[in-house]
């Protein structure tokens, strides 16, 4: 038997803009501006099936403590767009991480990318570059400040063969299918998976999977069933997150080929290949808004086991 929350609608979005005072900022600017720009698309969507926008604010991270205080946990939903886990370490304090904390054990909903779902898994076990060894690429493993999700977020997917570009990982457009069986391809750099803990009390659901295929085509075949889970959603209280190690939000009129092969020639992504992959605007808003915000809304932790899954 299915067990669902009893949960209210979505009604407002808080994007975290970053701590704007530091020069660490915490996330990407970029990823920012692409986060705002995503939900002015997924309101347009919401509008087209005859259901009301929310409303989305801004927070910059050195007045969160306040916003999370003023806000109803119960209808509003965290975003906390992608950036270095490392920064994200650096920029929160223990005060503001107990803050988010107890925004979502009160209900409150999140939707976090990549380097911010690195950041809430319990263990985090990522290849890199560091600039005492740059020869060589190092494995590192970090227990998390605040593990949100209580299992290990592994990665990266596609990882950087050689030394020159002075990373861990390259960019790539992937084929991910969700529960319905519905595939999208979307932008992926420096995401991996999601690996479910071996015993734990927390509820997760998966909501879209690397095919094996696609695993294959990164070099992935010997971890096929460890490295499939792309995006999951969690139980934290009463609430509960979207972690998802994809970018739905890039598409292909964001890859500029040329200037991309020329800022970054030893990169190892193919970019005319990531241009022309890369799913239209009106594909990805639908599978994303299906993917993510349907499960969100209802915090349904059923798996949908009658599917591809």
């Amino acid at each position: 038997m299915a067990i669902v929350t009893q949960v209210l609608p979505l009604r407002e979005v808080f994007i975290y803009i970053g701590h704007t005072q530091n020069p660490i900022l915490g996330p990407y600017w970029d990823n920012i501006a692409k986060r705002i720009q995503m939900f002015e698309e997924i309101n347009a969507y919401r509008q087209q099936k005859g259901l009301f926008p929310w409303k989305v604010h801004q927070v910059e991270g050195e007045n969160l403590e306040k916003r999370l205080s003023e806000i109803d946990p119960k209808t509003s939903l965290m975003v906390i767009p992608a950036g270095q886990s490392s920064n994200l370490d650096r920029v929160f304090s223990d005060e503001e991480l107990k803050a988010l904390m107890e925004f979502f054990q009160k209900g409150g909903r999140g939707y976090l990318t990549c380097g911010a779902a690195y950041w809430v898994s319990k263990i985090r076990d990522y290849e890199g570059f560091f600039e005492e060894n740059p020869e060589h690429l190092k494995r590192v493993k970090k227990e998390s400040r605040i593990p949100l999700f209580k299992g290990t977020a592994v990665g990266p997917l596609c990882s950087f063969p050689g030394s020159k570009y002075q990373v861990g990982f390259y960019s790539d457009a992937v084929t991910i299918i969700n529960q319905t069986g519905k595939s999208c391809t979307v932008f992926l750099s420096g995401g991996g998976s999601f690996v479910l803990p071996p015993m734990s009390e927390q509820r997760v659901r998966v909501l879209s999977r690397y095919p094996e295929n696609e695993l294959r085509r990164l070099e992935k075949e010997e971890n096929l069933k460890q490295l499939q889970n792309a995006s999951i959603m969690v139980e934290v209280g009463k609430g509960g997150l979207v972690l998802a190690m994809y970018h739905p939000y890039y598409g292909a009129k964001d890859i500029e080929v040329e200037r991309y092969e020329q800022a970054f020639p030893d990169s190892g992504t193919n970019w005319k290949q990531v241009h022309n992959r890369l799913s239209s605007l009106e594909d990805r808003v639908a599978w994303v808004y299906e993917s993510v915000f349907i499960p969100l809304e209802t915090l349904d932790f059923e798996e949908r086991k009658e599917n591809l899954f």
